[in-house]
């Protein structure tokens, strides 16, 4: 889940800044900690105040990622593999085999089997999926965490690329996330293909957004913030989770897709809120210091979430529960 979220974090900074996007994407890197913090804090003691975080950060934060990669995404133009490969499927690899040479550290410094530990997360590697799963092609014991976001995302934008250049194309994402739904329910996939067929939905609506200035429409006609408040109120007591990585959009799948888009609605307009009231002719960004501080916030959470997957490692047990 942070993995593109980052890729499409550099990619934006070497476009013209828009502010309140980046301010969004805090509030949203914000909402991934407090997600999965509070999941852990729901484990540890249950609480209904861990149980809202959860509802309210997993309603939106995965979605909103996506949708603003979309928004500023080209579908139309011929899709740039090197460009791609490079920046999300290269930085996997690199990812998982850092993952390998930590694990294997692990295991001798804890007197275990390397070439299990090895084997085991050689395996977990090389299918690619966010979160355990019993439908999977073969046993995969362990979940590859949030680089999963870096396959989906990469899929995602390929099927765009393809469908942008077919007639009817909302009828074949339509039908892309249908089937990546629907067929998750029955097998699990690897590399994260079928969360990519649903996020392509995602990534569309960024798309359309942008060619349609719904921002604009939504300035000129203000009671639509209004009714996707109320919208996202819904979907978050009504909440019967969501995971984009394992395709689970709970319960109340409609409210959850219709909920997140409307939570990524009133994202952006808070941030356009902050951003007009801190940032108007003033000479400090306010959009960086958010990002700095989310930064050092989101690398003392991974620091320590990296002890605990290398510990886990070692000993072959399953990993802190964390989904996606």
């Amino acid at each position: 889940m942070l993995a593109d979220m980052f890729a499409t974090v550099i990619g934006l900074w070497r476009m013209q800044r828009i502010r309140f996007f980046d301010i969004a994407k805090g509030i949203a890197i914000l909402a991934v900690i407090l997600g999965h913090s509070a999941i852990e804090a729901n484990l540890c003691i249950p609480h209904r105040a861990a149980q809202i975080a959860i509802s309210f950060c997993f309603s939106f934060h995965m979605p909103l990622f996506f949708i603003l990669a979309g928004y500023f995404m080209h579908p139309e133009r011929a899709f740039r593999w090197a460009k791609e490969s490079r920046q999300l499927l290269c930085t996997y690899a690199v990812t998982t085999l850092c993952v390998l040479v930590g694990v294997t550290c692990m295991a001798t410094l804890h007197h275990e089997s390397r070439a299990l530990a090895l084997q085991t997360w050689g395996m977990t590697a090389l299918y690619g999926n966010g979160d355990v799963s019993n439908l999977t092609l073969w046993p995969v014991g362990f979940r590859i965490g949030a680089i999963w976001f870096l396959l989906a995302m990469f899929w995602a934008r390929l099927l765009l690329h393809i469908f942008a250049k077919l007639p009817h194309t909302v009828f074949w994402v339509a039908a892309c996330f249908v089937f990546g739904y629907i067929s998750s329910r029955y097998v699990c996939l690897p590399w994260s293909v079928q969360s990519g067929m649903c996020a392509v939905a995602f990534l569309y609506l960024g798309y359309l957004a942008k060619t349609y200035d719904v921002l604009g429409r939504v300035k000129r006609i203000p009671y639509i913030w209004v009714a996707a408040l109320l919208i996202w109120i819904i979907d978050v007591v009504s909440f019967g989770g969501m995971s984009m990585a394992m395709n689970d959009y709970g319960s109340h799948p409609v409210l959850a897709v219709v909920g997140s888009m409307a939570g990524t609605l009133c994202v952006i307009g808070i941030s356009q809120l902050l951003d007009h009231m801190f940032l108007g002719g003033g000479s400090v960004s306010l959009a960086k210091q958010v990002w700095l501080f989310c930064a050092c916030i989101l690398s003392k959470m991974m620091y320590c979430r990296g002890r605990c997957i290398l510990a886990s490692c070692a000993r072959l047990s399953p990993m802190c529960h964390w989904s996606y």
